[in-house]
């Protein structure tokens, strides 16, 4: 009977999950997958370099900022 119970209880979580993964799918939009545009597509990769880039050299201005603003008046 537990047995019964607990095969019962993982179909229903399979269910939900995939039900789950169905919505998130059309909130989202579909991802592309890397087969469609190929793993070494150069736009994707510069695009990708550059974003990174622009993310350290934002994250020290932030920092600097922090610490001459209440660090180092």
């Amino acid at each position: 009977m537990k047995h019964d119970k607990h095969e019962e209880q993982v179909r229903q979580a399979k269910a939900d999950l995939k039900h789950l993964e169905q919505q998130s799918e059309k909130i989202l939009g579909a991802q592309p997958s890397n087969q469609e545009f190929g793993e070494n597509d150069p736009v994707e990769l510069w695009g990708k370099r550059i974003g990174r880039g622009i993310g350290y050299v934002i994250a020290a201005y932030l920092i600097y900022h922090l610490a001459t603003t209440y660090f180092f008046k």
